[in-house]
């Protein structure tokens, strides 16, 4: 049974954080910019999300430059902030991760532990909404693609509705996003150390060379990573086309169709349901 997604774009003291929250449907049902980390408890108070997925690294690193799990992104050809050793933290800069472990253990007290190897019920994970649209896409953006615009669409042929606002709404979308998949894959890949805090990729498998930058003409569609055929938008799957029970929907969808015009009643036949 999939449940509700908090999204939480995380901000710095001054920005604040971004926050979407995505039904089992996805539709985007609330959103607010600029939240404290008090509007964050009650989202999950009002909304009783089954996930939390959080834009941040929920713990500093064990030492050295980086994380497990940014360099195992890396390898596939995806960049990140690295996160520094709570002695290497006093950066200004950093404070944006500073505010992001407070607010993972917010959500922890608020009964969402922090998950790192696929546990069921209420969680929080950790994302990062660029990976989120590259599994989903299956490619790197191409090159000179508009982030916001590329990301947007990933959303919109994902089956997300609802209106999106500045740019950290976007991404908090995409977090919501993941969170919702994490829970319709049979499995999602977890990157990392759970010591030190692992990036989810709403995907089953990586692939083994790292992702490719395939260009995307205008007027293409990306491709989406295992998408029911009914256009639902949710995922299925590995080997599967439909999710459960999805096929008599569309079929029922067709064949109310074919009044209207010839293309319902072809993709009757030519699915054998005529």
């Amino acid at each position: 049974m999939v449940g509700s997604s908090l999204g939480v774009d995380v901000g710095g003291d001054h920005k604040g954080h971004d926050l979407v929250v995505l039904d089992p449907d996805r539709t985007i049902v609330f959103a607010k910019p600029r939240a404290k980390p008090d509007d964050v408890i009650g989202a999950i108070e009002a909304w009783k999300p089954v996930v939390v997925a959080i834009d941040s690294p929920p713990r500093w690193n064990r030492g050295g430059r980086s994380r497990l799990t940014e360099r195992e992104l890396a390898r596939l050809g995806v960049h990140t902030f690295p996160t520094p050793s709570a002695a290497g933290s006093e950066h200004a800069f950093f404070r944006w991760m500073a505010r992001g472990i407070e607010l993972f253990e917010m959500v922890a007290n608020a009964g969402y532990p922090l998950d790192t190897t696929g546990r069921k019920g209420r969680r929080a994970i950790e994302v990062f909404p660029h990976a989120t649209a590259v599994a989903l896409a299956g490619h790197l953006p191409p090159a000179r693609a508009r982030k916001r615009e590329w990301r947007e669409r990933l959303l919109r042929s994902a089956g997300v509705r609802g209106d999106l606002g500045r740019a950290d709404q976007v991404d908090a979308a995409l977090a919501a996003l993941t969170g919702l998949l994490v829970q319709e894959l049979p499995r999602a890949t977890y990157l990392g150390d759970p010591t030190e805090g692992v990036i989810v990729l709403p995907a089953t498998s990586v692939p083994s060379a790292g992702y490719a930058r395939a260009p995307l003409r205008a007027g293409d569609q990306p491709h989406l990573f295992d998408a029911c055929a009914c256009g639902c938008g949710r995922a299925v799957a590995p080997g599967r086309e439909f999710v459960h029970g999805h096929d008599a929907k569309l079929r029922s969808r067709l064949v109310g169709a074919v009044r209207e015009g010839d293309a319902a009643r072809s993709e009757l036949e030519r699915r054998g349901w005529t």
